[in-house]
């Protein structure tokens, strides 16, 4: 028996986990069902310019169906994105479907302090929540649904990073990029066919601060300048804040008497923030705006005055060129989204109250300084199973007449919508 169990020796065990190997490609879609309901002031300027000649009544509803493609590709150094968008909206002035290109681009990585890109690709500057004052190439952001997918732009560019041990410089980061205008087949915001633009950011991680230095420019566009920070303070403060500076930038004036007042001037726009989170989960954002190319109170007033005694005129005589004018004249403005001056914005979110597991009530507004108009919207989300998001809310727009929330189209708005990933 002895010389048995001499021969028998323990086995040799591996507890070493082997490398998952990364898949080359990945897949993936957001869908999406939204609703909409309108509940119009029929008093309102926006209203009467709009629908003047085509009274849809008291209220309406939208619906929206939307699919978010994407596919990305790797392989070594190369990697291949693609992001598509495809909607059909029907709504209370049209039915259409809508098909774009979110993005579409390839990087090229040789070494971890380099990358190349080219094609269409989301970039988002800045640190600001709400607003970008500093975001000079980004698509427009809309306030009330900062975190919705946004189509990018068409560059090349170079991402180069480089690291730090020791110093108060733990990395800096330098991106350059070219955005050409082609036509209408892209960047066609960015000035007229054939124009060549260049936007330069150079990142700085100092002494746990992010900042940011960027400098943007073009034959049609205006000289800008920016930078942005933002520094933890605790681990459950952050503030953050963003100054921007446009040379000879061009301002229209719509006059109460009708004819616009073009003009082009130096522009200086900031923005300051912070973000809180309590004990108890309950997170709060507050940020104070400066519009360098918003209007103030009484250029405010005088642009719904206009709009006002086209509709009068239109009354009176039955002409619809007035209304039409003023209609063209006030288009670019209401682009702007938040054409006024000077903003406050509040978003408080309680994380599952009462044990209610994924489950986030939330709140906002946003106030025009200027003209004390502002507008409230609580709203909730819910995610009751993994990839399935439910959420709802209620813009409710409160100010006086010729205010910027008190001529608002609708009186309040509630909308739901449904988001499944996969």
């Amino acid at each position: 028996m002895a010389a048995c169990c001499g021969t028998v020796t323990a086995g040799e065990y591996d507890f070493t986990i082997p490398e998952a190997r990364p898949k080359h490609y990945e897949l993936g879609a957001r869908l999406e069902a939204r609703t909409i309901y309108h509940r119009f002031d029929e008093t309102s300027a926006r209203y009467r310019l709009i629908r003047f000649q085509d009274d849809p009544g008291s209220d309406a509803h939208d619906w929206y169906l939307s699919a978010e493609l994407s596919g990305r590709y790797r392989t070594g150094m190369l990697q291949a994105v693609l992001l598509t968008h495809h909607e059909f909206a029907d709504t209370y002035t049209e039915n259409e479907w809508i098909n774009k290109i979110y993005e579409g681009y390839v990087s090229l990585t040789p070494t971890p302090h380099l990358t190349l890109d080219a094609g269409k690709k989301l970039v988002l500057w800045g640190k600001g929540y709400a607003w970008n004052p500093v975001g000079f190439i980004n698509p427009p952001k809309d306030p009330d649904d900062p975190t919705l997918s946004l189509e990018g732009n068409t560059f090349a560019g170079v991402d180069l990073i480089k690291s730090f041990t020791t110093g108060g410089l733990a990395n800096i980061g330098l991106t350059a990029m070219l955005l050409p205008v082609i036509e209408d087949w892209t960047n066609e915001d960015f000035g007229d066919d054939g124009d060549l633009n260049a936007a330069v950011k150079l990142y700085l991680l100092w002494h746990d601060t992010d900042l940011d230095f960027i400098c943007y420019d073009g034959p049609s566009q205006p000289l800008s300048l920016g930078f942005d920070f933002a520094r933890n303070l605790a681990e459950n403060v952050e503030v953050h804040g963003e100054l921007a500076y446009r040379r000879d930038a061009a301002h229209v004036v719509i006059d109460a008497d009708g004819p616009s007042t073009p003009s082009r001037e130096d522009q200086v726009s900031y923005l300051i923030g912070m973000r809180y989170l309590n004990a108890r989960d309950t997170t709060f954002i507050a940020e104070y705006y400066h519009n360098g190319n918003g209007y103030d109170r009484d250029e405010m007033k005088a642009f719904f005055a206009d709009q006002e005694a086209a509709f009068d005129r239109w009354q009176t005589t039955g002409d619809s060129s007035s209304m039409q004018r003023a209609g063209r004249l006030a288009g670019p403005v209401y682009q702007q989204r938040n054409m006024g001056e000077d903003y406050f914005y509040l978003k408080i979110s309680q994380k599952e109250p009462f044990d209610i597991l994924y489950f986030t009530p939330w709140i906002t507004s946003m106030v025009n300084l200027q003209d004390f108009s502002f507008n409230l919207q609580p709203g909730l989300t819910w995610t009751p199973v993994t990839n399935l998001e439910l959420n709802c809310r209620v813009g409710i727009p409160v100010g006086a007449s010729r205010t910027e929330f008190g001529e608002k189209p609708d009186a309040w708005r509630p909308e739901a919508w449904v988001r499944y990933y996969f």
